[in-house]
């Protein structure tokens, strides 16, 4: 019997609609609800069968349908520094998450980056939400849609990163400059963290700029999904206008 607890568990339509269509060799078996025959069911029937994915009804699942992986692969520091040097001619754009414990919050963040096209999120594993089935749900697909690294000093990865001549925005609430008065039309990590919180202080202190994204005198504290949508759409509106 299959663990619903297994990190290689992915639940709802968009999550297996992206793995379909980006990596269906690693779905070992689909399920759906039993009782569902509506048409995005169908579509998602029709999408396994076309890619010979086995598919079967659940009685115990009455809305969202479950995917199953063969395996998962938890990506660390090597594997980012290998993927940097496959694109670091292509101007990348790497979100970098600290402290950020909701895992919705989280979520929201990964769909927030996958929708506005980066190279890929990395994340601070002792400072963060894992990636759980909750991470992927709210993310809508942002977890199979974007290279997600884990990593375990952010503070190494930041200053390995500078050496590399990339620009690392923090932001802040407390900072004096807008987001938008930057130039970055350049290799990139935007660092957030939590609305609570923000940024931890050693991983300020690794930034090489902070900036705020709001100077409304009574709110500016955003929540942080918000404070990446508004920073990363910004970047890639500068980067591809």
């Amino acid at each position: 019997m299959e663990n619903k607890n297994s990190t290689n568990l992915r639940v709802g339509f968009h999550s297996i609609e992206i793995l379909l269509k980006l990596s269906p060799e690693n779905i070992k078996k689909i399920f759906i609800p039993a009782n569902r025959n509506d048409e995005r069911v169908l579509s998602l029937i029709a999408m396994a069968e076309k890619l010979s994915i086995s598919v079967e009804r659940k009685k115990s699942l009455v809305q969202h349908p479950e995917a199953f992986l063969k395996n998962e692969v938890i990506l660390g520091l090597s594997d980012l520094k290998k993927y940097e040097e496959s694109i670091q001619n292509k101007n990348p754009t790497f979100l970098v998450i600290d402290n950020v414990i909701d895992p919705r919050n989280l979520g929201a963040c990964i769909r927030s980056a996958a929708a506005s096209n980066i190279a890929g999120v990395i994340i601070n594993k002792h400072h963060c939400s894992p990636i759980t089935p909750v991470v992927r749900q709210i993310s809508a697909g942002g977890t199979e849609a974007v290279q997600i690294f884990t990593i375990t000093n952010l503070v190494n990865t930041l200053k390995y990163f500078q050496k590399l001549g990339y620009l690392i925005l923090g932001t802040s609430e407390h900072a004096n400059i807008m987001h938008t008065e930057f130039d970055l039309n350049k290799p990139i990590l935007a660092v957030v963290g939590s609305e609570e919180d923000g940024i931890r202080k050693k991983t300020q202190e690794s930034c090489t700029e902070m900036c705020t994204l709001s100077k409304n005198e009574n709110i500016n504290s955003l929540n942080v999904s918000v404070a990446t949508g508004i920073m990363l759409f910004e970047i890639a509106r500068q980067k591809f206008n």
